[in-house]
Order: C-alpha cells, then structure tokens, then sequence
C-alpha cells in the first residue's frame, strides 16, 4: 500500500504548532520526515536544521521537490499499539528504515511502512522466531525511545 503524501501534508498542516514540534521526527519513514520538515520551514518552527540520517555526497544532485525517491509498501497492519510499536522495533533494530502510519479510512489500523527496496528483508525479519530475551530487550529500548529519562 503506497502512501499518499498529500494525506500526510494535509495532516501536519492540521496540526497546531505544538503538535507538530511534539512530533518525534525519527519514527517518521524519510517521505514523511521531508513533509515534516516542509511544514516546519513554512511555520518558520525550524531554528536548527534537522540532522540527516545519512551524509549526502558533495556531488549528490537535490531531489527535486515533493518528490520521493523510493515508493513505501506495507509490510503489516496491526489494531494493537504495542504491537505496531514492537515491529517497528524489530526492523529498526535491524536497520530497516520504518515508520507507521494511520490508515485513513480504517481508524485505529496502523500501517508498517518501509521503502520499497526493503520490502523482502523487512518480511523476513517480521517473519522470524524472536527468543523471549530478545522481544524484553526490545521491549526495554523501545520503551527508553518513547520514554527517555
């Protein structure tokens, strides 16, 4: 399921200021994180600019605006917050870019998303036995994300 990116436009441009910088960049999917970062400059919210995850070459020639450079798919649904939250630790933790996103017209679902290119390794992961040390371990770091002292 590609994400639209209007919806996602539409939805930081209903936010209030407040919202929109309580907004954690970084479970953002890069699509989303590129709209986040639009809608902050357009505020004039952006006093610092956010750090990439990745360095860009000196060559590297600009994305062209409002466009992205790789389609998301979905690589699961879920009606549980936890468990949203628990697979989206898992493809982090193995450095599968990931965000979740809402379902617009199916309130309460939340969508896995990943860039196309990672759809197979994504499924892979979400597919395999996790030992119960590792989902506590998980567990622990998600909730130290979510919740950082």
């Amino acid at each position: 399921m590609p994400i639209d990116l209007d919806e996602i436009r539409s939805h930081f441009s209903l936010l209030s200021d407040e919202s929109l910088l309580a907004t954690n960049r970084d479970d953002l999917v890069d699509a989303a994180k590129a709209i986040y970062d639009e809608e902050l400059a357009s505020r004039g919210l952006n006093e610092e600019e956010p750090a990439d995850d990745a360095p860009v070459a000196a060559d590297a020639e600009p994305q062209p605006e409002g466009e992205v450079a790789e389609a998301l798919v979905a690589v699961g649904s879920f009606t549980i917050v936890d468990d949203a939250r628990m697979a989206n630790g898992l493809l982090r933790s193995a450095e599968i870019p990931c965000g979740l996103v809402n379902d617009k017209e199916n309130l309460g679902v939340l969508h896995l998303m990943v860039p196309a290119s990672f759809e197979q390794e994504a499924l892979e992961v979400l597919a395999g036995e996790i030992s119960e040390e590792e989902l506590a371990a998980q567990a622990e770091a998600a909730e130290a994300e979510t919740y950082p002292s």
